[in-house]
């Protein structure tokens, strides 16, 4: 028997198993099933690969907001099969075993300070760039989650009060500029072409000028993000995630430019900003680890 951790997202459930034999790792095709809206078929995805483990308890990681003082995922755009559902109260019913629910982001910032980049940190932030932007953070070894749970919602974050259209409704969140939408928005305004935001990189690894200065417009408004955060919370790390910084590692050398000329020099000179080291899995991973700490992190 071990401790089993979970990422469900829109499109994977991705797991980390741990036992005496080391970590496993690996995900399962849910997209048809969440788009479908099938709550009953994804219950039965995750019953699927908790009892192949059968561990001794199970974290979940999840992206939505999670209210603290009931347990129901109050929104999650992504998975609507699981929005108003008690979750853990729904898996523990269903599995006999102890299930213990985070947001995702938070649970993927607590993956990388126990299993990898952020080992050691005192404050640890780590963003989420992807179809949208999230955030987690671990002070001192313990998650900050918020008096409702809802803490370190860094996409939401407004840095122009009349700027783009946010997906959450609002206008000018740093997400609406600083995730994958928002990359082919700065990509648009420069060709008038939409391509999705994975050719865009791979045109700018082969060299192409405009995608290669849509990624530098991209890096000097997460700078700015990066640069708020900085000054809040004075911390010693900064991870980067996701599918951007992942297929363009030179985004992390360009924000940390970008970040010293706007950050005041103090907090700048004691932060560094790297990139993820568990990638597309340290949401699972931080699950794993809440798991093992039986939902204390």
């Amino acid at each position: 028997m071990g401790y089993l951790g979970l990422d469900i997202g829109g499109t994977f459930i991705k797991y980390a198993f741990e036992n005496s034999d080391g970590i496993e790792t690996g995900k399962i095709f849910v997209k048809d099933i969440v788009s479908q809206g099938n709550r009953e078929e994804l219950l039965k995805e995750i019953k699927n690969i908790v009892e192949k483990h059968s561990p001794k308890a199970l974290g979940v990681a999840v992206a939505g907001l999670i209210d603290k003082k009931t347990g129901r995922i109050t929104a999650s755009p992504n998975i609507k099969p699981i929005e108003d559902l008690n979750l853990k109260e729904e898996l523990e019913k269903r599995l006999n075993v102890p299930v213990y629910v985070e947001n995702d982001a938070t649970l993927a910032a607590y993956g990388e300070y126990i299993y990898g980049a952020g080992k050691d940190a005192e404050i640890l932030l780590c963003l989420t760039l992807g179809t949208g932007l999230g955030g987690g953070a671990v002070i001192n070894g313990n998650l900050l989650t918020g008096v409702s749970g809802s803490a370190m919602e860094v996409g939401h974050m407004t840095i122009d009060k009349n700027g783009w259209l946010c997906h959450c409704g609002r206008k000018g969140c740093l997400e609406a500029y600083v995730s994958s939408y928002g990359l082919e928005r700065i990509y648009f305004f420069k060709t008038d072409k939409h391509i999705p935001s994975s050719e865009i990189i791979i045109l700018a690894n082969e060299g192409n000028e405009i995608a290669m200065e849509s990624l530098e417009e991209f890096s000097r408004y997460l700078a700015y993000g990066l640069m708020n955060l900085v000054h809040l919370f004075n911390p010693d790390k900064i991870i980067l995630s996701g599918g951007i910084p992942e297929h363009y590692p030179a985004l992390v050398e360009m924000a940390t430019a970008d970040l010293k000329k706007l950050a005041f020099p103090l907090p700048f000179r004691d932060v560094e900003i790297g990139l993820s080291k568990l990638g597309e899995f340290s949401g699972a991973y931080g699950a794993l680890a809440y798991a093992k700490g039986g939902g204390n992190g």
